[in-house]
């Protein structure tokens, strides 16, 4: 396959004394002379942002009347957002996060460098870059100011595996969030959640002599459907074309002295915000209401496999207090309670919804589990796992996928069988892919760690007969007595199938049995997890297991001989030598059934439930083919969320899941995507029936 076809193309640069020029647009990255002072003037002091974090910091504080008008603003903000195009080296990211801390007064050196989910207050940092520099060539360049070391050092070792679309990095326990969107900026832009308005734009892109794909108009409208009455703007250019088109789009604008040897700069803002209809209407989110400080926050959630139980950690760490339903006698009784799941991410060829959608869920789950397995609080091994290719479609699509995007080694690498047999500790005569950070999971440590919050009750054999909402609070009949709360999460996996109808959820059970092997039997233990057909991995229990098979629409929960013989026979093919030949004889092969809740899109539900009669009304029963413009925005049932239809890829999907949830239903501003939160919509299978002209 041609490398023009290529998804993502790195920077290519040339060093002049240590001053990268990328040579695609044969400009320098930032200044020669001194890049740390320019950046400053540029972006930070003509966006006043040292001023603005202090009236941000003291605006949540509460600082003494009367308040200015921008710390009024900031009374209702929990997050300061600045929206950059052109990431480069990150220098603007590490001056801003360096401004961020010296306004609220914070030593971010006795901070946890990593993850948070929950933080007070949050510097959010929204970047944009087309042609991403390698770790190392980041690091090469950052190395010229040791004083910003503190930040740099993070910055490296946080810094995403270059791969198409957004990733999110979570810096100092949470406090600073950086989204990084590799690809082309003007798709990214489109990506945004609409009600994540921006604070300052930093155009850094390189001159718009050079780069006129992003210097255009639909840059500045895109812009300015991100922007509030309060936003601002600075940039290096002074360019006639530049300063028109963010005036045509309502911005005023400003020239002053350019940095150097730079004639002039502009910066500015808002003057006229301009109102735009969604092209999605049906997928709207309600606008944030902030939960009111020092008011006690409830929820329920319904369910206690991997779905219910991360969602309702992420609430208690928010200080929600939860409590959390399960109509079975112990927790993880369906496929979040097999002895172990592997993890991996998903490379496919074209980098399509379902792989962006993984690829953020997997960094999720990274950003979750590492810190408990480190300190034993959740069970299993991430330190590589084998995808052999032992059919040659899979054989065909990895090979493509490799040609269009350059998978970074540390990421994912192709072994031929040798090299694959030698990671593996055993022949196998099948090439495949290598991923250094999967391994395997036991889910219901996890389970176990997340429902062990002192701020989540677990009631465990109780079923929920009936709910409703009455006065602003939703009421649970249950088996256990009634409950109420504020907020009423379903992740009730599979076989809820009188509840799905009722919240309108397609969920397919499919079965899945797995196979037990005691040690005995294997005649030698495989390195690393692998998948194939199904996958095979050790467990913490000492025993390994293997499987799962596909069965559905069965529904039969007796362990089949038959299926035992189809799982080892699986794993026979690809490791033929592991394991003894008396395997399946009485006493060696165990095994366990789990059905596991799929949808017709293989992606999940996820988010509030829409008001379904309101639904019928205003869209079902109406023409599917007006402008989009003619229909109003969406209806929800208030406080009413499901979390279901994970699958087989649930370990990564549910920890991603849980984060979107605390956003939506705290009312913060959406930290998904646009088009990953669409295509993960409650009503989207209601609505591209409806909009096909098939809905009856």
């Amino acid at each position: 396959m041609s490398k023009k076809l290529r998804i993502l193309q790195t920077a290519q640069l040339d060093w002049r004394d240590e001053t990268p020029l990328a040579i695609e647009f044969d400009d320098f990255y930032y200044s020669t002379e001194d890049a740390i002072a320019e950046s400053d003037y540029v972006f930070l002091q003509h966006n006043q942002i040292e001023q603005r974090l202090k009236a941000f910091n003291d605006g949540l504080l509460g600082a003494s009347f009367p308040l200015e008008s921008e710390q009024i603003y900031f009374r209702q903000k929990s997050v300061f957002r600045v929206a950059e195009t052109g990431f480069g080296t990150g220098l603007n990211f590490l001056l801003t996060m360096r401004a961020w801390f010296h306004a609220q007064a914070i030593d971010e050196q006795a901070l946890p460098a990593g993850n948070g989910l929950s933080p007070a207050t949050q510097l959010h940092f929204i970047s944009f870059e087309k042609h991403p520099m390698s770790q190392v060539d980041l690091q090469r360049s950052l190395q010229a100011y040791p004083e910003l070391s503190a930040y740099s050092d993070i910055l490296i070792d946080h810094y995403p595996d270059l791969l198409p679309g957004w990733h999110e990095v979570l810096l100092f326990s949470g406090r600073v969030r950086l989204s990084l969107w590799l690809g082309d900026a003007l798709q990214g832009l489109a990506e945004c959640a609409p009600n994540a308005k921006v604070d300052a734009w930093y155009l850094d892109g390189f001159a718009p002599i050079k780069n006129p794909q992003l210097w255009n108009p639909k840059l500045y409208q895109a812009m300015v459907k991100l922007s509030h009455q309060k936003t601002t703007f600075a940039t290096f250019t002074a360019a006639g074309e530049v300063r028109r088109g963010l005036q045509a789009v309502g911005f005023d604008v400003h020239k002053d002295s350019g940095y150097g040897k730079k004639r002039e700069m502009c910066f500015g803002q808002i003057k006229h915000l301009r109102s735009s209809a969604s092209k999605t209407p049906w997928f709207v989110a309600n606008c944030p209401k902030n939960s009111q400080a020092g008011r006690v926050k409830s929820a329920v959630v319904v369910g206690a496999g991997l779905a219910g139980a991360t969602t309702a950690y992420a609430l208690a760490q928010a200080g929600f207090k939860v409590k959390v339903l399960e109509a079975a006698t112990e927790t993880a009784t369906q496929a979040s309670g097999n002895l172990a799941g592997t993890l991996h991410p998903l490379v496919t060829v074209d980098w399509n919804l379902r792989s962006q959608f993984y690829q953020l869920g997997y960094n999720a789950t990274q950003r979750w589990l590492l810190p408990w397995l480190a300190s034993k609080k959740a069970q299993g091994d991430l330190s590589g796992m084998l995808q052999l290719a032992a059919m040659p479609i899979m054989h065909k699509r990895l090979l493509e996928a490799l040609d269009r995007v350059p998978l970074p080694e540390k990421y994912a690498k192709w072994l031929e069988f040798e090299a694959a047999s030698k990671v593996l500790g055993m022949d196998t005569s099948f090439p495949g892919m290598f991923y250094p950070n999967g391994g395997w999971i036991y889910p219901a440590s996890v389970i176990a760690h997340c429902l062990s919050h002192q701020n989540i009750e677990l009631i465990l054999s109780c079923d929920v007969k009936s709910f409703e909402k009455q006065n602003e609070v939703w009421h649970l009949e249950t088996s256990q007595g009634d409950f109420q709360a504020e907020n009423l999460i379903f992740a009730t996996g599979s076989l809820a199938s009188a509840l799905h109808k009722k919240l309108q959820l397609p969920i397919r059970p499919v079965k899945g049995q797995v196979t037990h092997l005691s040690e005995n039997v294997v005649k030698q233990p495989l390195n690393v997890p692998i998948t194939h057909k199904g996958y095979s991995s050790p467990t913490a229990t000492g025993e390994w297991v293997t499987g799962a098979t596909f069965e559905a629409p069965s529904l039969t929960t007796d362990l089949s001989e038959e299926a035992h013989r189809e799982n080892i026979a699986n794993v026979q093919q690809v490791v033929a030598g592991w394991l003894s030949k008396d395997c399946t004889e009485a006493g060696h092969v165990g095994g366990r059934i789990a059905f596991r809740p799929t949808t017709p899109d293989h992606l999940p539900v996820i988010g509030q439930v829409p008001d379904w009669n309101w639904v019928e009304e205003n869209y079902l029963q109406q023409s599917h083919t007006h402008a989009v413009y003619r229909y109003p925005e969406m209806r929800y049932q208030q406080g009413l969320f499901v979390n279901n239809g994970h699958g087989p890829r649930g370990l990564m999907s549910v920890f991603l899941a849980a984060e979107w949830l605390l956003a939506e239903i705290d009312g913060r501003e959406s930290i998904a995507p646009e088009s990953l939160r669409n295509a993960c919509h409650p009503v989207r299978f209601v609505i591209r029936q409806w909009r096909s002209g098939k809905a009856s």
